[in-house]
């Protein structure tokens, strides 16, 4: 026997949202025996959008029976029965969830009709409901309607079970350590169980190649798998399900460099699925540079990848901070500084002092001296190397920062006792140094300072 299930919901995530109404036809293999149809009081406002797509408003469930009054008898129609839905993990894991918070466990044996339609019809262009349903000219009354859908459904599972003449497709489906309904319908489930259980990034592609979405995991594999299970909100259900077509990953071995290499691909892609880290938004430095009289000037200006200011920032105030901070210290010229944009005597600007530069009492050299001494009594950039975890026991990674400058990460081989400048350069992929990886490395050494036995180490490079 099968139930072939659909429901509609206040949104796409079992543990945050509700069912509004269910449709359930029990099928001997031959035709429908028996049904059963109704609306659910979700107990809770149904958002404006769901209302929209599905048609059904608060008004409408107000005075339907709640999931409570009806779940004795959907254990009866489902009973002995095998689970069949489009996208079954959407539809079970919301049943389920509801069982669960009546303290009753709901197991049921499932069969997905995206799956089985992929293995029994390969080939097609979409395999969601509403476009495999017209690939067959099979009427769909009353879509996004747990009852409408439900009977599209029933017609489609009919087809799948005429072509599967000796059901070794379904047979297959069913077996317990088949995968079959956890993977999106556009990748077989051997490719993702080949991705390692370890720590690294992972890309999901369209049908071109794109990259439509950038992650990063301690586990590659569990992380993949949770993308394809009935747990996400419906527009990550939908992408995900029906249009990626090929994963790719890359091991990092630590999750530092996997914050950071995540960082650095979304900026370069910039798929079309990822939120945050999208700006590209670039630090700021400070630039030394000898003026015609021989003076030591400074300059305020962004930091890209391949400029190379004296001391680096996360953003200009910082920098124009460090300057005010120098200046109280040692006395120096706001002119020279870059903090007055003018020509005029810095001590017009800055009565409690008298410039000695500006009123010619002070040569370049003596400047310079005492600039210098500013700026190494002051130093906040240092070049070290935080060492980390390689991808293999052969090796041990590294993530290089020089003069506070995010420079890239890297492998070097375990055999190599010591991380030396001609080491790192020689194994390092360059990355861009944004306001975003400085954020990831600032965040990440105070948390790793507030851990025992810290896997980090941090090694100063003179």
């Amino acid at each position: 026997m099968y139930a072939i299930v659909d429901i509609e919901t206040t949104g796409g995530n079992a543990q945050f949202h509700k069912i509004t109404e269910i449709a359930i036809f029990l099928h001997d293999g031959e035709s429908v025996v028996d049904q059963f149809h109704s609306l659910i009081n979700p107990q809770r406002p149904i958002p404006k959008n769901i209302t929209y797509l599905t048609g059904i408003t608060n008004a409408m469930v107000a005075n339907a029976p709640t999931f409570e009054d009806i779940s004795s008898k959907i254990t009866e129609i489902t009973q002995n029965a095998i689970f069949v839905a489009h996208n079954v993990n959407f539809d079970y894991s919301f049943i389920k969830q509801e069982f669960q918070l009546l303290g009753i466990t709901f197991e049921r044996k499932k069969l997905c009709t995206v799956r089985l339609s992929r293995k029994l019809f390969p080939g097609l262009p979409s395999y969601s409901l509403g476009n495999i349903c017209q690939h067959f000219s099979i009427t769909i009354n009353d879509r996004h309607r747990a009852n409408g859908d439900a009977q599209a459904t029933v017609i489609l599972f009919e087809k799948l079970l005429k072509k599967d003449v000796n059901k070794e497709v379904i047979k297959f489906s069913l077996k317990r350590n088949s995968k079959e309904g956890t993977i999106a319908s556009n990748i077989e489930s051997a490719i993702v169980d080949n991705i390692p259980a370890s720590t690294g990034i992972y890309r999901f592609h369209d049908k071109k190649g794109v990259i439509m979405y950038i992650g990063k995991a301690q586990n590659l594999n569990n992380r993949v798998k949770e993308h394809f299970s009935g747990h996400t909100h419906t527009k990550s259900r939908n992408m995900f399900g029906q249009n990626i077509h090929k994963v790719t990953y890359q091991e990092t071995g630590s999750e530092l460099i996997a914050l950071l290499l995540e960082n650095e691909e979304i900026k370069k892609h910039f798929p079309r699925h990822n939120r945050t880290n999208k700006s590209f938004e670039l630090n700021f430095g400070i630039y030394k540079y000898q003026d015609q009289l021989g003076y030591e000037r400074m300059a305020i200006g962004k930091a890209g990848k391949r400029d190379k200011p004296f001391l680096l920032f996360q953003n200009e105030s910082e920098a124009l901070s460090y300057l005010l901070k120098i200046n109280n210290q040692y006395k120096l010229c706001l002119r020279l500084l870059g903090i007055i944009k003018s020509n005029n005597k810095c001590s017009l600007n800055n009565p409690i002092y008298i410039c000695k530069t500006c009123h010619n009492d002070e040569n370049p050299t003596e400047y310079n001296q005492r600039l210098e001494k500013a700026i190494e009594n002051n130093d906040k950039n240092f070049t070290y190397v935080i060492q980390t975890a390689g991808r293999n026991e052969e090796e041990k990674g590294f993530v290089y920062i020089e003069n506070g400058k995010f420079m890239g990460y890297g492998y070097v081989d375990i055999s190599i006792q010591k991380l030396t400048i001609d080491s790192i350069k020689n194994s390092i992929t360059a990355c861009y140094d944004t306001q975003d990886s400085q954020k990831i490395l600032k965040q990440y050494l105070v948390k790793a300072k507030l851990i025992e036995e810290n896997p980090i180490k941090v090694f100063m490079i003179s």
